[in-house]
């Protein structure tokens, strides 16, 4: 333990280097450390005196940090062995933590096994940043970079004769998600002594790094390239997957960083990347089994070397890159008994929703409560459930709870549940309530500004403190859960009215999705199809298709109900059609009415749409650029000539179905009798 005078005289300097933002020595990576110093004194508010041990968790939490990595884990141990049996002659510990910092593997030297275990480093210590304040675990999980803390450039007073090399690795959603470090508990003073060990730590963790990637994009074939062709048995600098049509389905962070990346937009089939298509990879890799063949990369000409590994085994349902999610579904529940991952059900078409898709893989398995804005019926529910499915909670519950569904008076023993006596009609044994239920899992509440103010106070207690307190119990009992809230009213006008807390507003709206609704939807023609298809099998009907008048019908339909709306139209349809042909009759008469006919082929306009506060009027056409005019009158003569089938003529002219459907959008062009090859 440090005399009272070395703890005294830390405190002083890490005071006097916060303050004045005096530069921690003269590497590149001072003022990171700096920056470090002042999250841990201002933000997380470390004590630098405080001399105890770090925190260590429960053996039983300890066993749930282990069991989400449980996979990453068994890929990992090979180089953490590897990395043990380098730097333990030097008197060096190994150790890996999770995203939160929480020790799951660890490695000593047996002699000195008791010691380190004194000062704190054994499995289950937390090194995060926020408890231990500047340390190298603990500021690579928040910068997200390699980092060597020596010495006394650690925050607390207790870990200033240690020295700490180390290096995050990252998933599959270029997030953090775990952390490989080697400490030793006495080192010189030189920090340039430990930049050995530093550099043995960075190449190890991508090494793992790169195993976990292959491990992820196994379904697929994958590309293992590197700049010699002698070095690619031991060492890879890219990994890039691709499935059998050819469409690039993912890679390792250094591929999408160095290959993906660049002015353009990023590649989606093969022969995007290479000069060469999938093909004549195939070909080439079965000619030359086992060998590495060459490959050049489209632009820059820079020759690579190649390995080629077939799919170990069918391609997953599920993929945590959303390319991989069928084109033809929309953001609806899919039928009734039909088990999905992850965000399989929900339709990419639409620029706005793939945005709200990518964002939510990244934030899937971290500690960061969503917030789901839309119109009623734009399917928040679903979208929730596919963040739970995506994550590694999706093998725990999913309870979902309407907060406007429930009497003002039956919400709290809903909510927080009772215990047996609680109050005049309680069952005799008490009763779990959702939050309890959701313990492990995702807890989405529905209608979040409908909840009354005293219980959101109790709620703001549950994500502050994780525990709950049933009501009648004097004992709260903890919980850890994951919280998704929607609400279609407008939650800030709520916070200024006094109606809901503005700190628990704060507290959970961290990643906000703005879901778009029906009418505005890009890829409402998708939907549509989606929707009779599982309407038309449910009630066993299958067959059963639109004609063109009703097609139009729907997708110009305003839809103020969006897809729950769209639901129970189209059941109300397939229930009273004689056959397999659903024609505008079918359909409910607030959707008959709005129907308007059709404008001819020779009638296009590219029309302003009326603000919603004028009255209805017709649509005025306005002036193109020579340059979107050129484009409009490309992509129409495209369309008509393709019978206005998208996939294949966003493939001539060159574009992803996405950027077409946005500049149909923008361009405003309607098909004037789509699938009926009239164009």
């Amino acid at each position: 333990m440090q005399s009272t005078q070395i703890v005294a005289r830390h405190v002083s300097r890490v005071l006097d280097v916060v303050e004045q933002r005096t530069q921690l020595g003269p590497e590149a990576s001072a003022q990171r450390l700096l920056r470090s110093w002042q999250r841990s004194l201002n933000t997380h508010q470390v004590d630098p005196a405080r001399v105890n041990s770090p925190r260590v968790v429960t053996s039983q939490e300890l066993r749930e940090h282990r069991e989400r990595l449980e996979a990453f884990m068994r890929i990992s141990r090979e180089g953490i062995d590897r990395l043990h049996a380098q730097v333990v002659p030097a008197g060096y510990c190994v150790l890996l933590t999770d995203m939160d910092g929480i020790t799951l593997d660890y490695r000593a030297v047996p002699s000195l096994e008791s010691e380190f275990r004194e000062q704190g480093f054994r499995p289950g210590t937390c090194w995060s940043e926020e408890y231990e304040g500047t340390c190298g675990v603990g500021t690579s999980l928040i910068d997200g970079q390699p980092t060597l803390v020596h010495r006394d450039e650690h925050f607390r007073s207790h870990n200033i004769a240690f020295t700490c090399s180390s290096a995050p690795i990252f998933g599959p959603d270029d997030q953090p998600v775990a952390v490989l470090d080697a400490s030793a508990l006495h080192a010189p003073a030189q920090r340039e002594s430990q930049l050995l060990v530093f550099r043995m730590v960075i190449e190890r963790a991508q090494q793992i790094e790169n195993a976990f990637a292959y491990y992820n994009l196994r379904p697929y074939w994958v590309l293992q390239c590197g700049r010699l062709a002698e070095f690619l048995s031991v060492q890879t600098d890219y990994l890039v997957a691709f499935d059998e049509s050819g469409r690039i389905t993912g890679g390792n962070r250094r591929a999408k960083q160095e290959l993906f990346g660049g002015d353009g937009p990023p590649p989606q089939y093969v022969h995007d990347l290479f000069e060469c298509t999938a093909h004549d990879i195939l070909n080439t890799a079965h000619g030359r089994a086992g060998q590495a063949f060459p490959l050049r990369v489209q632009g820059s000409g820079e020759r690579l070397f190649a390995t080629l590994h077939a799919p170990a085994s069918p391609r997953r349902s599920t993929s945590p890159r959303v390319e991989h999610a069928p084109r033809d579904t929309a953001a609806v529940q899919p039928p009734a008994g039909k088990a999905v991952r992850g965000f399989s059900h929900l339709a990419i078409e639409d620029q706005r929703l793939r945005d709200n898709v990518e964002r939510a893989l990244k934030i899937a398995n971290r500690d960061i409560p969503a917030m789901l804005l839309g119109e009623t019926g734009t399917g928040k529910e679903a979208f929730a459930r596919a963040i739970h499915d995506f994550s590694e909670r999706r093998d725990k519950p999913f309870v979902a709870l309407n907060c406007a569904a429930i009497p003002e008076s039956l919400i709290e023993s809903e909510l927080f549940g009772y215990r047996d006596g609680a109050f005049t009609g309680a069952r005799s044994k008490g009763a779990r309530g959702k939050i309890q239920q959701a313990d492990g899992g995702t807890l989405f509440l529905d209608e979040i500004g409908d909840m009354p103010l005293q219980l959101q106070c109790r709620l703001l207690r549950v994500l502050a403190e994780g525990e709950v307190l049933p009501l009648g119990a004097e004992t709260p009992i903890p919980v850890r859960l994951h919280i998704i809230c929607a609400t279609h009213q407008n939650l800030p006008e709520l916070v200024r009215e006094g109606r809901f807390r503005e700190d628990l507003y704060y507290r959970l709206n961290a990643a906000v999705f703005m879901l778009p609704p029906l009418r505005e939807r890009t890829d409402i023609a998708h939907v549509i199809e989606r929707v009779l298809h599982d309407e038309s099998g449910a009630m066993g009907r299958q067959g059963q298709q639109l004609d063109s008048e009703a097609r139009r019908a729907l997708e110009r339909y305003r839809w103020p109900g969006n897809i729950r709306q769209l639901r129970h139209a189209m059941r109300y349809a397939c229930a009273i059609a004689d056959g397999n042909a659903l024609r505008l009759e079918h359909f409910p008469p607030e959707i008959t009415a709005a129907h308007e006919p059709a404008p001819a082929a020779s009638e296009f306009v590219l029309a302003v749409p009326p603000s919603r506060n004028s009255a209805p009027q017709s649509a005025q056409p306005r002036t193109l650029s020579d340059a979107d005019a050129t484009l409009r009158a490309r992509m129409i003569e495209t369309l008509r000539h393709n019978q206005w089938e998208v996939k294949r003529s966003a493939q001539e002219l060159g574009m992803s179905r996405a950027t077409f459907y946005r500049k149909l959008a923008r361009l405003q062009i309607v098909a004037p009798n789509r699938r009926d090859g009239n164009g």
